[in-house]
């Protein structure tokens, strides 16, 4: 027997009234939230500002109509195990988790849970920073792919200036890190992705901070896009990977890697960049329905140009 979650059961119903041959107007939902898909944010802990952060990001997905969002707050860091026992995150109820954590280690049973969760076809978008947590637990490594991590602990991946992905080996290169914050140019790499369909081949990125030289098992990786490396911004002079997906057993977890906005940072350019919000919404849609209807733009950023949202 095939079992089905309601919300997908209700997607699916939605996208076939949606497109009869014939009126069934009576049968359709009253409301949007008949589509809607649930979305658990998780935060608590980051060496960002996961204070400022949180509700941006809150906005940037429910601005679409397409999202429940429910925020999950970990404890504090040093938080005594009795206050870790009560934060228990029920992963099997949502279509997405949206992952902001960076900090102390999930006590065991809810990693246990949440491998459970992707492993049986749960979805998770890794943001920023949390692609730095948790060294050494190997399975999120696995499914992350590359972090922020040093030039001894797995492979690097760039693409250079012919369009080639290039793997280098490990200890060879430069280890995690990032120049300072700045406008940096994102390339599409796979046009035919349904997250990527529509965005230009380059388009310029607002005010953020680029990560380069991540490492890690780096195995089965789409990259969807990579971002220029400047070395007038301290960067490596290289295409470094900042969005892509990896597949984990009936799974998918896709690292998206913009998104900064450090505690003493007075501006939020970064979340105002109307790339970064549109490609959020697509890849969290994507993830939630295997689908993407959130539109490109006209305002979407160019080449050469950024474009930002008044807030």
């Amino acid at each position: 027997m095939i079992h089905i979650s309601r919300r997908r059961f209700n997607r699916l119903v939605a996208g076939l009234l949606a497109t009869a041959p014939f009126s069934l107007s009576s049968f359709r939902p009253r409301t949007s939230e008949f589509a809607k898909s649930k979305v658990l944010l998780l935060s608590g802990q980051n060496n960002h500002d996961w204070q400022r952060t949180t509700p941006l990001i809150e906005d940037i997905l429910k601005e679409t109509g397409l999202f429940d969002v429910e925020l999950s707050i970990a404890p504090p860091s040093g938080a005594e195990p009795e206050v870790w026992d009560i934060w228990r995150p029920n992963f099997v109820q949502y279509d997405v988790i949206l992952d902001n954590y960076f900090g102390d280690p999930w006590p065991q049973p809810v990693q246990n849970k949440f491998m459970s969760y992707i492993a049986s076809g749960g979805t998770c978008l890794i943001l920023h920073a949390a692609n730095n947590a948790f060294k050494g637990w190997e399975p999120y490594e696995k499914m992350v792919g590359l972090l922020w991590r040093d030039s001894t602990y797995g492979e690097r991946l760039y693409y250079d200036e012919s369009g080639d992905m290039i793997r280098v080996p490990v200890g060879e290169g430069p280890e995690a890190g990032h120049g300072k914050v700045h406008d940096w140019p994102i390339t599409t790499r796979d046009e035919n992705h349904p997250i990527m369909k529509g965005v230009p081949a380059v388009w310029m990125h607002a005010h953020d901070e680029l990560y380069h030289g991540q490492r890690g098992p780096a195995k089965n990786m789409n990259i969807l896009a990579t971002a220029y490396s400047s070395e007038e911004s301290g960067g490596t002079g290289q295409h470094e990977p900042v969005i892509w997906w990896i597949p984990y057993e009936k799974g998918k977890v896709l690292t998206f890697l913009p998104g900064h906005l450090w505690p003493t940072q007075s501006e939020k350019t970064a979340y105002r960049c109307v790339g970064l919000r549109t490609l959020l919404q697509r890849s969290t849609e994507w993830l939630a329905a295997r689908q993407v209807t959130v539109p490109i733009p006209e305002n979407f950023p160019a080449a050469e140009q950024i474009s930002l949202k008044e807030m």
